[in-house]
């Protein structure tokens, strides 16, 4: 299993927001054969936040759960002015405990 690990920053006050759009929109377009889970970390005095999300292998890891295409490295995926990724990390699971 593949974990993309995006970090984002956004205004403070946008955090409710920027969970709304997460929710409602990154994580319904996620949803695929490889997706295997998505988790939201959320900093809301800095106004960062972490998206975990899971995959089955690395090429799904890096694509974009729509086209297939690369994921950006840039761009608002958080759905709010002056949202952005300030980077992404691609990791192979090596332990699952819980």
């Amino acid at each position: 299993m593949w974990v993309r690990i995006r970090e984002v920053s956004f205004p403070v006050e946008r955090t409710d927001a920027v969970i709304e759009h997460v929710r409602d929109t990154v994580v319904a377009r996620s949803d695929g054969e490889g997706f295997r889970g998505y988790r939201l970390l959320v900093d809301r005095p800095n106004g960062a936040a972490l998206e975990v999300s899971y995959w089955a292998s690395e090429h799904e890891a890096r694509a974009d759960g729509t086209s297939g295409q690369t994921a950006p490295e840039s761009g608002n995926p958080v759905g709010v002015p002056g949202g952005a990724v300030v980077r992404t990390n691609y990791y192979e699971l090596g332990i699952d405990a819980g």
